[in-house]
This record gives C-alpha cells, structure tokens and sequence, in this order.
C-alpha cells in the first residue's frame, strides 16, 4: 500500500464519520515498530480537543481497527446546532433596546 492509497482510505473513513474531528495515522519505520491510528476531536466551543486511540498493530490491523470505530462513531452536534434544531439561537449582539437601557 503507497501512502496516497493510504490517505485516500482515510479520508473516505473520515467522510463516513461526518468528517468530525480529525485521524492521526502513526507508521511504525521497523519491522517491530507499530502502526498507530487515533481519533482527534473537539471537547467544546473552546476548541480543546481530546484523544482516542482507535488502533495498534500493522497498517491493515489498524485500518480495520478504524473502520469497524467508524461504524459504531455517531457524530455528536455542537452546541450551535443543538440549539438551532430546537430553535433557539443566540444572537451574535444584544438587541438595540437592551443595549440603550444599559448604557
């Protein structure tokens, strides 16, 4: 497998994760060294992002470690869109009337 083959099977797995947060793909360079893969995503609006490892082993074990994470991962909505599929949003200045009266 050439790494643009690689790439390209990651990014199809990212696109059937609703492309959230972001894979890192670890290649071992000896023969006894593993490959790693992990999953990077966002924790909150104030963009920390936390860690899973996915998978350990070779190029292949760690390809089907993810697509079987891939399977089973279920995006989670942001706060924004939480709020916008209910229909509550928040505006981005308060209206003109608050604003008078606090000043």
């Amino acid at each position: 497998m050439t790494i643009h083959e690689l790439q390209q099977r990651l990014r199809r797995i990212h696109a059937s994760m609703g492309c959230e947060g972001r894979l890192s793909f670890t290649i071992g360079q000896g023969e006894r060294e593993p490959c790693y893969v992990t999953h990077w995503f966002p924790t909150g609006p104030a963009g920390y992002e936390d860690c899973k490892a996915v998978g350990v082993g070779t190029a292949e074990e760690c390809l089907e470690a993810l697509h079987r994470y891939a399977a089973a991962y279920r995006p989670r909505p942001t706060e924004d869109e939480v709020g916008r599929m209910l229909g509550v949003g928040v505006a981005a200045e308060p209206p003109q009337h608050y604003r008078i009266a606090a000043e």
